[in-house]
Order: C-alpha cells, then sequence, then structure tokens
C-alpha cells in the first residue's frame, strides 16, 4: 500500500512539473508572436503567423470547451 502512494505522489509531481513547462514554453511563445507583429515590417510574414495562429486556435476549440476563448 505504502508503493502505491509513493508511486502515485511521483505521478503527480511529474505531471505538475510538466504543465509548469507546457505553460513556460505557450508564455514565450505568445510574446514572440507579439514582437513580430508589432516590430516586424513584412507583411507577408504576419499573415502567416495570424493564419497559424487562427488554426491554432480552431484546433484548440475542437479539443477543450473553453467558452472564453473559443466564443470570441
Amino acid at each position: 500500500m505504502y508503493k502505491f502512494f509513493v508511486i502515485l505522489l511521483l505521478i503527480l509531481i511529474l505531471l505538475n512539473t510538466c504543465m509548469g513547462c507546457t505553460f513556460m514554453v505557450a508564455k514565450e511563445t505568445a510574446k514572440t508572436i507579439d514582437i513580430i507583429l508589432d516590430d516586424d515590417p513584412n507583411p507577408e510574414k504576419k499573415k502567416k503567423i495570424l493564419e497559424k495562429q487562427n488554426k491554432a486556435k480552431e484546433f484548440y476549440c475542437s479539443k477543450v470547451d473553453d467558452k472564453e476563448k473559443c466564443d470570441e
């Protein structure tokens, strides 16, 4: 029984660590996209980024029921 709780605790720690890393990567990606969209003079690059961003939003909304982000 003790072994089960130890394994469960380790799995929970691992999941929390991975979620934190995912959040940091998403945050940095959003910052980079904002910098490119604000500073870059190349309109074609901006158009491609916005198209990919829309596709990513569609994919996210198809997988997750997030009314705040998907009803916009």
